[in-house]
């Protein structure tokens, strides 16, 4: 069935939402904690790191529940309609506690993390694990997926450009709570809409298997994932790259803050990188087309390495050369996100193809949860390293943790896109192998089964 694209937006914009969402903790709370509430880097760093370890263990449970899931509205859709609007207000709650450094501000933030988390979990599996729900056509995927980043990284734009101002306006002009407060509720309505109109533009599409719902037991769902190569690689890089571009990405307003000296950089260099991503996104779209998504994603990483390289020479001393270098790496990242969204459904039918069993949900949330794990883990280590490094907020720096951040912003993420790199030229799925898989898959299903 081809969807138009009127519906390929609307289901695309969901990720608008949830972007609002992933954004603003991804980018500014780790910020907001240390800079804002007056947190310790590494009490920061492990509230982070246990609540998205958290929300990485909730993903296969969701994952499962969802896949098991049977309503009139659909497999998906109901999370939307009815986990969205419960979103919104866990968000604004981050942004709520008490400024202070004891137990109770700690409790506070970690419980409430917790708390969006599990929500969160329960709002973008079903988000995600609805793309390979609504086609099974390669291509389609692909043009979904551009709609999908394209919205996402137009919510990376507004929330890494106008956060931190915005903020500081809404505060008063001093940056305190009531700004973030303020900002955080916007935000939750606007996702909310986003959500829903998602569920409305996916309407007719969230059906499959309603009458007779496969009961295998679990055994068989963790049997085909043991046998799904394809989905090891792509989720072996996709957990070492997200550990290690976490140094550069939760570094970068401490960098513009204490390194160039201008926090209110930070915010365009984060606007600049995702707007690259915007304008970026649909040629790799493209490229997936032409080269194919294997070789799309390797295409990537020389931007990246690139970008990186250019970063470490300009040592925070030439603005030219520090958004070039944001450039680059921006590029490789639009790469890197729609090849991964784009390879991801694809397991699925590679782990069908070789089992019998589907279970796209499982997918989706085991591999949600390693890049969450690994994202945690690195605002863990990040808050400790900077920590060791000697870093206290709102004070000049020492010559020693400057250059600690400098090297650290460098070599991890250059490791990890050069071995995630080497991982993806193993990847054992192109377009001709994808359709034949698929074409397999259906004979294999229209074969009628004969009375025992």
């Amino acid at each position: 069935m081809r969807i138009s694209a009127g519906r390929k937006l609307a289901i695309g914009v969901g990720d608008f939402g949830c972007n609002l969402y992933w954004q603003m903790t991804q980018l500014y709370l780790l910020f907001f904690y240390t800079d804002v509430i007056g947190l310790p880097a590494q009490t920061a760093g492990l509230i982070y790191m246990i609540a998205l370890i958290w929300d990485a263990a909730m993903d296969p449970v969701v994952g499962l529940v969802a896949d098991r899931t049977r309503s009139r509205w659909g497999r998906y859709r109901p999370y939307l309609v009815l986990g969205g609007p419960l979103l919104a207000p866990a968000f604004v709650v981050l942004f709520v506690g008490p400024s202070a450094q004891t137990v109770g501000a700690v409790a506070f933030a970690l419980i409430s993390q917790l708390v969006f988390r599990t929500l969160y979990a329960v709002v973008a599996i079903p988000y995600a694990s609805l793309f390979a729900r609504v086609t099974t056509d390669s291509a389609q995927r692909g043009d979904l997926t551009g709609f999908r980043m394209v919205c996402g990284a137009l919510a990376a734009i507004i929330v890494a450009t106008l956060t931190l101002p915005l903020a500081t306006a809404l505060g008063g002009g001093t940056g305190g709570r009531q700004g973030w407060f303020i900002l955080s509720a916007v935000y939750g309505v606007v996702a909310t809409g986003c959500l829903l109109l998602t569920a409305w533009g996916s309407r007719g599409l969230d059906v499959a298997d309603q009458a007779s719902p496969p009961r295998r037991p679990f055994g068989e769902a963790w049997r085909s994932l043991a046998s799904n190569r394809a989905l090891h690689l792509l989720l072996a890089a996709i957990v070492i790259s997200s550990f290690s571009t976490t140094m550069f990405s939760k570094n970068l307003l401490y960098y513009f803050k204490y390194i160039v000296g201008d926090a209110g950089l930070g915010s365009i260099a984060l606007g600049v990188m995702a707007l690259t991503i915007v304008l970026t996104t649909p040629l790799w779209a493209v490229a997936l087309r032409l080269i194919g998504k294997r070789n799309s994603w390797l295409a990537g990483a020389v931007p990246t390495v690139a970008g990186l390289v250019l970063w470490h020479v300009a040592d925070g001393q030439s603005l030219t050369l520090l958004f070039s270098a944001l450039g680059l790496q921006a590029i490789g990242a639009a790469a890197y996100v729609v090849c991964f969204w784009s390879m991801l459904p694809d397991t699925v039918e590679y782990g069908e193809w070789r089992s019998g069993v589907r279970t796209e949900s499982l997918v989706f949330g085991l591999t949600v949860l390693g890049q969450k794990v690994a994202l945690g883990l690195g605002a863990g280590v990040l808050g400790m390293a900077l920590t060791r490094f000697g870093y206290t907020p709102n004070v000049a720096q020492s010559p020693e943790t400057l250059a600690d951040i400098k090297n650290l912003m460098f070599w991890a993420p250059l490791a990890g896109t050069l071995i995630s790199a080497g991982l993806i030229w193993f990847y054992p799925i192109d377009r001709r192998t994808h359709a034949q898989m698929v074409d397999d898959i259906t004979a294999r299903t229209a074969t009628p089964s004969h009375p025992g």
